[in-house]
């Protein structure tokens, strides 16, 4: 699926579907493509995917008690139904060249649990981590699967996958 400058992908009869993006292997399998041949294609190929897709947002999660409704499913009990807001707080990562981060993952296997220090993961859309992103005055930069990728996106490749067109299908097509 390559990609050029504008997002238009030179297989543009594939129909990309939320699902085809929601376990996060699709771009975990373009970071790798791009780790493996650094062109700009394969980077806006990453950022395009991002565009669509969600992330795994390492963040202390909470809540007024009062608007928890006590409910759910047995198979999976952290899921539960919100009556009002939540409060998410992106984990920040500072590097060994004193840079500070907000993590992501691009699969939830990705993000190990020694690296989360007690923090909940959040699967949210990309562009949502973006708006946090740009409330939070410590950084502004996302480095992608910290301790094992390690693929930063710094304020312009940001704002260039914002720009980028949406490649999802829409239901009539």
């Amino acid at each position: 699926m390559k990609a050029n400058i504008n997002g238009k992908s030179s297989s543009d009869n594939i129909k990309i579907t939320p699902e085809m993006l929601k376990n996060g292997d699709v771009l975990a399998a373009l970071i790798l493509r791009f780790l493996n041949n650094r062109t700009k294609e394969n980077m806006i190929s990453v950022l395009s995917c991002l565009h669509d897709g969600n992330v795994f947002l390492p963040a202390e999660v909470s809540m007024n008690g009062n608007d928890m409704k006590i409910g759910g499913q047995g198979d999976n009990p952290i899921m539960f139904p919100v009556q009002h807001r939540i409060s998410i707080k992106p984990q920040l990562y500072k590097a060994t060249d004193g840079n500070v981060y907000i993590p992501i993952y691009s699969r939830k296997e990705n993000a190990r649990s020694e690296h989360l220090k007690g923090a909940s993961l959040v699967n949210l859309p990309y562009l949502k981590c973006v708006e946090m992103l740009e409330e939070n005055d410590s950084c502004s930069r996302f480095v992608i699967d910290p301790h094992l990728y390690n693929v930063v996106l710094d304020e312009d490749l940001i704002e260039i996958s914002k720009k980028l067109p949406s490649r999802l299908s829409q239901p009539n097509e």
